[in-house]
């Protein structure tokens, strides 16, 4: 499918009108999400680790507290990668260990390489993307998009200016169906699809005078959950 036009993906009124008046402190910062601790402490413990969650409830400011010194110490950025993994899968699972294991058997390389792209992160989306995910392929076992956004975003301790946001299955929903990013794949997007899904946010934090880039990024994922929502339901109401 031909790439959709920039003038064809449109944010809806209603998105910008409550956007524009959002609390960020509420949306943002305090955006939290229940992580099973004890589980991922004991994974991640098998490993040879520690730097397991930083709570039982993390909201993203206590993932931001933690990106302080991942741009230039490796194991800082390591810390940063399990919390961001924890905050994208709160559960253990195989997948989970399966990216865990890989790091565990060439941690000093990962952790260089995390460092790097936490340090571009601030200034060259794409080419921090392209560090983790080179010609579409994850550089750790099973550590897609999904995940390693979360790290680049959360890399920008909560700057308000941060290029980097989060690209998952919900916010990839919303871009196609609600605002009509028609070409955008539903996951395993590559390197030139993030920088134009970052550029766009940055066009319409301008656009429309909104305080920050990651308000949008929180609107589109909940409006994929709307939608993921919609649809079980309809195919449930055809069962009955």
């Amino acid at each position: 499918m031909a790439a959709t036009p920039s003038n064809e993906i449109r944010l809806p009124e209603a998105a910008v009108t409550e956007l524009q008046e959002v609390d960020v402190a509420e949306w943002i910062d305090d955006h939290a999400i229940v992580v099973e601790r004890a589980s991922w402490n004991q994974m991640l413990s098998r490993y040879g680790f520690n730097d397991g969650p930083v709570g039982e409830i993390n909201a993203r400011a206590d993932l931001f507290d933690l990106a302080k010194d991942a741009s230039t110490d490796p194991a800082s950025a390591l810390r940063l990668l399990f919390n961001s993994l924890a905050w994208a899968s709160r559960e253990t699972h195989r997948t989970t260990r399966l990216s865990v294991a890989k790091i565990a058997d060439d941690p000093y390389d990962v952790c260089q390489l995390l460092q790097r792209a936490a340090a571009l992160s601030h200034t060259n989306p794409r080419r921090a993307y392209e560090l983790l995910y080179p010609r579409g392929r994850a550089v750790v076992a099973d550590l897609g998009p999904a995940v390693f956004t979360k790290y680049l975003y959360f890399a920008g301790g909560g700057d308000a200016e941060h290029p980097c946001c989060i690209l998952d299955g919900n916010v990839a929903l919303a871009l196609q169906k609600t605002c009509g990013w028609l070409s955008l794949a539903s996951h395993g997007w590559l390197a030139p699809a993030y920088e134009r899904y970052t550029a766009l946010l940055g066009t319409w934090v301008e656009e429309f005078g909104l305080s920050r880039r990651d308000v949008i990024e929180r609107w589109l994922f909940e409006e994929g959950r709307r939608i993921r929502r919609c649809a079980r339901s309809s195919r449930d109401g055809e069962g009955t």
